[in-house]
């Protein structure tokens, strides 16, 4: 590997730090790594969203894209990879180099791997090393170690923030656009079988769903490239072969400096001793048997050397030792030994303090579900009685009982009579029925108020377009906001059409 050519700073760094330098390159080489991604992934995705379409199955097109995210995850690694040493590829090159990457891990990435919470650190090792299936697991198991838990979390992380942008779209709709211009937009979507909802709508969730995957899945990738670059310095000490690379170039340079001197300052001496001391040959020295002693011949003393520190039971699997040191004695010499009879004292203190702690979280659930019930039955009931409250007048005076023929009466009546909740939705009800026979369509039985205010604007009388806004805005104040008219406001409400006004059969 050529790390004279690398872009980056090679150091150890934390996994935190890793990510950063993941993110820091996808941003340097955002062009070429996006360009690629878009090339190869939308005409899949738009194959993809016409597919479940045509099948009758919306919600297949955006599963199906999900699901092949491992095969689009090598574009990622092959730009970054090649913009790391070299330069960014174009996205034609990109596409040209996956024939020479490999794909066994792309298959059981698609097949009995896909729920792999490590996938973007196992990327590279899969794809840029070319290990046999016989080495690739020994050096995962070493590429892995003590950094497993970060690759776990940056998948959940980056999981959580595509759901983030997902729906972040559905609830900028849904609280920006006037109820009055999209009455529940995305409800037969969410709250019913996804079969039964819109060709359009089910077509713009799933491209929704293609950017989201396609904003935030580079970021993963790259975040783990970060994981895997970090995990390759720690092993192999890049940092220090490079340092050692710079330091013999500088020894070369400043050798072949002090050989033209030396060979400057020595040729007048040695032209006048020509003729009375015989010339030795030279014995330079050279700086490649200096810093590769497989060249000198030492390769077989090396590969001893290697395989016993290999079989040294130091160098297998890191072991952690901690010990409690009161601070009087953390300058004084550390014993070795403990005595039987505290290291049985000090194991059932830390088991009895163990079992105590995760008693206490039972005892934590449980009180909390307790509170979490009696919190949700006595919603429920307040919520059942404020619903009671505010629609008496509905329940009361349903589709099912027929209107009275005289709707400003009845209504003046209750008024007076101090009901003016059922008052004010008894007009209501009546007012609904009314428009809807003026524009020639039924009421649905899920109506709002929103849907009755767009069937009064949409009426071609002025007068009766202005007097059917005002009564749902009256009634609305009322049902919502206990905001009650005055007798006048309300006597003007019954005063002509739609209180007055003959009712369609």
């Amino acid at each position: 590997m050529e790390l004279e050519r690398i872009g980056v700073v090679l150091r150890p760094r934390t996994p935190r730090e890793a990510v950063d330098l993941g993110v820091a390159m996808l941003r340097e080489h955002a062009v070429a790594v996006w360009s690629a991604w878009f090339a190869f992934t939308l005409p899949i995705a738009v194959v993809c969203i016409v597919l479940g379409s045509l099948i009758g199955l919306p919600w297949l097109g955006l599963l199906l894209l999900w699901w092949l995210l491992p095969l689009f995850d090598r574009l990622p690694v092959f730009v970054l990879s090649r913009a790391v040493f070299d330069r960014a590829p174009g996205w034609r090159e990109t596409l040209r180099g996956q024939r020479k990457m490999p794909w066994g891990g792309t298959w059981a990435s698609l097949s009995w791997r896909r729920l792999d919470t490590q996938r973007a650190l196992r990327l590279p090792l899969e794809l840029l090393e070319g290990l046999t299936g016989q080495q690739r697991g020994p050096r995962w198991r070493v590429l892995r170690r003590n950094i497993s838990g970060s690759a776990t979390m940056l998948t959940y992380g980056c999981l959580q923030l595509e759901l983030v942008l997902f729906f972040s779209v559905f609830l900028l709709i849904a609280l920006f656009v006037p109820r009055e211009l999209v009455s529940d937009p995305f409800g037969g979507l969410f709250r019913h079988n996804p079969q039964d909802s819109s060709q359009s709508l089910s077509i713009f969730v799933s491209i929704v769903g293609y950017f989201a995957m396609s904003v935030i899945e580079p970021w993963y990738v790259a975040s783990g490239f970060g994981l895997y670059l970090t995990r390759r310095t720690q092993l192999e000490a890049w940092d220090i072969d490079l340092a050692f690379r710079r330091m013999r170039h500088r020894l070369m340079n400043a050798g072949r400096v002090l050989a033209l001197v030396l060979a400057c300052v020595a040729f007048p001496q040695m032209s006048h001793a020509a003729d009375e001391k015989p010339a030795k040959p030279e014995q330079s020295v050279q700086l490649d048997k200096v810093f590769d002693p497989l060249r000198s011949g030492g390769n077989s003393a090396f590969s001893r050397a290697a395989s016993q520190a290999y079989e040294d039971k130091r160098f297998a699997q890191p072991v952690k030792k901690l010990e409690w040191v009161l601070r009087q004695q953390a300058d004084q010499p550390r014993r070795e030994t403990v005595s039987a009879g505290t290291a049985i004292t000090g194991n059932l203190f830390a088991g009895g303090i163990n079992i105590l702690l995760w008693s206490l979280l039972a005892v934590a659930v449980v009180m909390l579900a307790i509170f979490a019930a009696r919190h949700l039955r006595v919603r429920t009931r307040s919520n059942g009685k404020l619903s009671e409250k505010l629609h008496t007048s509905v329940t009361e005076l349903s589709a099912e009982a027929p209107l009275p023929n005289d709707l400003a009466g009845v209504t003046r009546m209750l008024w007076r009579g101090g009901k003016r909740r059922e008052a004010l939705a008894l007009l209501y009800r009546g007012c609904v029925e009314q428009v809807a026979a003026a524009s020639h369509s039924g009421v649905p039985e899920d109506a709002t108020e929103a849907e009755c205010l767009r069937r009064a604007r949409a009426l071609d009388n002025e007068e009766h377009r202005q007097r059917a806004v005002a009564i749902v805005r009256t009634w609305q104040y009322a049902a919502y906001a206990d905001r009650f008219p005055s007798d006048h406001e309300v006597e003007a409400l019954l005063i002509g059409w739609p209180a007055q006004a003959e009712r369609v059969a």
